[in-house]
């Protein structure tokens, strides 16, 4: 097909909003716990696609909300998605990036070398570990 563009006309496009601190739910902006993560994730629960009950943001999918994805990111112990990246200086406890496999394996070894009721079981090493 010649001379079809592949990119939408300008004003089909639409810009998506970058996330700022005051969008997110404001329990996540000081030190939290588990509970009150949690709590946010049940909050911002969306069913379908519409606005999130908890703060008002528009979502296509359930896990768009940005307070939701914060929350659930925190919880998992996981880096931020790229387009929450700019918060992890903003929410405590967030980080950016992605993980090496060197940073797991010294996660790993430190949750190991804490005291406990049992001795640690041996872990297996990951795919494609060579070490």
């Amino acid at each position: 097909m010649v001379g079809v563009s592949v990119r939408p006309a300008p004003e089909w496009a639409v810009r998506e909003r970058v996330v700022q601190p005051e969008d997110l739910d404001p329990r996540l902006l000081r030190p939290t716990g588990r509970t009150d993560r949690l709590q946010v994730v049940v909050e911002h629960y969306v069913v379908g696609a519409g606005r999130c009950p908890g703060c008002g943001w528009p979502v296509v999918r359930r896990q768009e909300c940005p307070s939701r994805q914060v929350a659930v990111c925190l919880l998992e112990n996981r880096p931020l998605p790229v387009r929450l990246a700019h918060l992890a200086d903003v929410v405590p406890c967030a980080r950016a990036g992605r993980d090496s496999a060197a940073d797991r394996h010294r996660e790993r070894a430190e949750l190991d070398a804490l005291p406990g009721l049992f001795a640690a079981p041996a872990r297996s090493p990951e795919r494609g570990d060579t070490s």
